[in-house]
């Protein structure tokens, strides 16, 4: 089942695993060391799937001149099946939806660059650095 919740309407336990997920995947999986609870999650529209107790997929999403997509992930245990691409198409229907005329963009890892890509962004940066991995910022092309 797919949730679109602001902060204060996730549960408890939701944010938890929410956190959880991302401590594993961004902190322990990538080896990233960088403060995943940046302060942004309270003014954050969080989209996750979830079957069960179990969130398969997450980001989130935050608006100020742009609509950002972040914190994109996909439970380590249910890689491989298309979540991604799914999470992704799902947001970008919901930003479309919610936000027809403002400017989407992410900050991408170096080597999803292509996936992105498959939905329409274009690089707008040269690379960088992120707690040891090489990023790009993307635009949706309108």
């Amino acid at each position: 089942m797919w949730h679109i919740r602001r902060f204060e309407e996730l549960s408890l336990e939701e944010l938890a695993e929410i956190l959880r997920l991302r401590q594993r995947v961004f902190i322990l999986e990538q080896e990233s060391l960088f403060e995943d609870i940046d302060g942004r999650d309270g003014e954050a529209v969080h989209i996750f799937h979830q079957e069960g107790d179990m969130i398969k997929s997450y980001c989130r999403i935050t608006k100020s001149d742009k609509i950002v997509i972040g914190r994109v992930l996909v439970n380590p245990d249910y890689r491989g099946e298309g979540r991604g691409k799914e999470l992704f198409d799902y947001a970008l229907e919901h930003v479309k939806q919610e936000h027809p005329s403002t400017p989407v963009a992410i900050t991408a890892m170096c080597y999803l660059e292509g996936f992105y890509e498959t939905f329409g962004f274009r690089r707008i940066s040269e690379r960088y650095d992120i707690a040891g991995h090489q990023h790009v910022d993307m635009a949706l092309e309108q």
